[in-house]
């Protein structure tokens, strides 16, 4: 079967949803993982496919600010130097539970503890951790004001916030590579564009990361927990029911994953207002259909990024963001359109509880009849409701467990991190 997400599309929906929520954090994640990754190169011991994973785990290094999100307005350094413990922690969650590398989350919990604390730890992967603590200074250090450096401030330092040996490698891949050289034009964005185009993740691996993405970003809010996990179920079931071909269930189950990416820009105070919200609030939320085609476009196959784009369109052209109407709306976005709907409904949201199945198939089959979904998908949904829902729920409990999981240890894990500090 013909590869329909590569390993390269996965960076770049990464890097276009880091830029969507800030360009300086897109910047300095990208830079980051591109001094991590030529430390790593350096070191000549990592397959073409651990350097990918490693890169990716850089990029990401500060996941977790999708949910701590900016205390001020110093954005970038205010969550590199004064707040480093939260989105330490979540990041280290969100790799640990959401991810398809797990077992290296242990980088990122530790990417901001000094070296001289390092004792206190057990972790395989604490030489890799220090590798990536140093990239992390380097380019915050690159971005302050030359007065504002103390000088020889990595010398000085050596063994006591950082790693020698990782301030060796660093020095050694600079003189094999010159990398440093390269940040100040576009060409160490084509060597990573590079590393990703010519190394195969696995497809388990790649659904894994754009998961863990878009779960992140769910995880911000309670009343979203599940959203995206229960469209992404209703699509594929409907979609199998339906019979629709292989290769055709895949673009839908990219685009049902990835249909709300765009809400990565959305306030949370909306997404979790308790009430129905008014019409400049909803101005707002709808805004997060366009930004995930923006995310999306360029980065995925464009039958992807319709799917997704086109979820709120309705048959009679009332939908949004471009209004179409059924001519134009293709059966997988019908899908698509149906299976947004019924999580909509079926899940708890801050404004209401949970419709009742009697009511969930009146509503889906009044809406048909109205000429705003599609009859047949509708007609799939209601006649296989319990079979949809029962499936959904085995999903649910997964999720749910991940989500609280994530709530407990995050307390723990953050009130011991804070006692390190002095």
């Amino acid at each position: 079967m013909a590869e329909l997400v590569s390993t390269l599309d996965i960076y770049n929906v990464i890097r276009k949803t880091l830029g969507c929520m800030d360009n300086a954090v897109l910047q300095h994640g990208e830079i980051t993982a591109y001094i991590f990754y030529n430390m790593l190169l350096a070191e000549g011991i990592y397959t073409d496919i651990e350097l990918a994973e490693y890169t990716l785990i850089g990029m990401l290094h500060d996941v977790g600010i999708i949910k701590t999100g900016f205390k001020n307005k110093n954005g970038v350094q205010d969550y590199e130097t004064n707040n480093v413990w939260a989105h330490s922690v979540y990041g280290y969650l969100f790799l640990k539970y959401l991810s398809p590398v797990e077992d290296k989350a242990d980088i990122v919990l530790y990417h901001h503890l000094p070296y001289h604390l390092h004792s206190h730890i057990k972790s395989k992967y604490m030489k890799v951790t220090q590798y990536l603590t140093l990239a992390d200074r380097m380019d915050a250090f690159m971005r302050m004001d030359v007065d504002g450096i103390e000088k020889d401030y990595f010398a000085t330092q050596a063994d006591i916030k950082f790693s020698a040996k990782a301030l060796e490698l660093f020095q050694l891949a600079q003189a094999k590579f010159q990398f440093l050289e390269k940040l100040k034009t576009n060409e160490y964005e084509k060597e990573l564009q590079a590393l990703f185009e010519g190394a195969a993740l696995s497809e388990k691996a790649k659904k894994g990361f754009l998961e863990m993405l878009v779960y992140a970003i769910d995880f911000r809010s309670q009343q979203t927990v599940i959203h995206t996990m229960a469209t992404k179920t209703f699509a594929v079931e409907l979609g199998r029911l339906m019979r629709v071909p292989t290769m055709d269930l895949q673009a839908l189950y990219y685009g049902a994953l990835l249909h709300d990416i765009g809400k990565v820009a959305i306030p949370v105070s909306i997404l979790e207002a308790p009430r129905r919200l008014s019409d400049d609030e909803m101005r707002i939320m709808k805004a997060h259909v366009v930004i995930s085609d923006k995310i999306l476009r360029g980065a995925l196959d464009d039958e992807i990024v319709e799917i997704a784009a086109r979820h709120h369109e309705k048959l009679d052209g009332t939908g949004y963001p471009r209004g179409i109407n059924g001519e134009e709306i293709t059966p997988l976005q019908r899908i698509i359109a149906v299976a947004d709907i019924l999580s909509a409904l079926y899940g708890k949201r801050s404004y209401k509880d949970a419709f009742s199945p009697e009511k969930i198939k009146g509503i889906l089959q009044g809406d048909a009849d109205a000429g705003k979904i599609c009859p047949k998908v509708v007609g799939v949904a209601i006649s296989n409701f319990d079979k949809i829902i029962q499936r959904y729920e085995k999903e649910r409990d997964v999720t749910m467990d991940r989500y609280m999981e994530i709530v407990n240890q995050y307390e723990s894990i953050y009130d011991r991190f804070k006692s390190f500090e002095t």
